[in-house]
């Protein structure tokens, strides 16, 4: 999992935004993932009606997931 949150390959200098979609069964943990992704720390969530898009910036690029 750690590796597709590596910085951007060389070989990818195009690339600008990369849009993640995060699917799994119910209570496996996606909607902790993604907060953890955003707030570099875990968040007590309740569970997800619908579903969660947010967009993450980081120093080299924008995610949204």
């Amino acid at each position: 999992m750690g590796n597709q949150l590596a910085p951007v390959p060389p070989f990818m200098p195009h690339l600008q935004a990369l849009h993640v979609v995060v699917v799994g069964l119910d209570a496996a943990g996606k909607t902790s993932l993604l907060y953890r992704l955003k707030f570099q720390e875990f968040v007590k969530s309740a569970p997800t009606k619908g579903f969660n898009m947010e967009k993450i910036r980081t120093h080299q690029t924008t995610r949204r997931t």
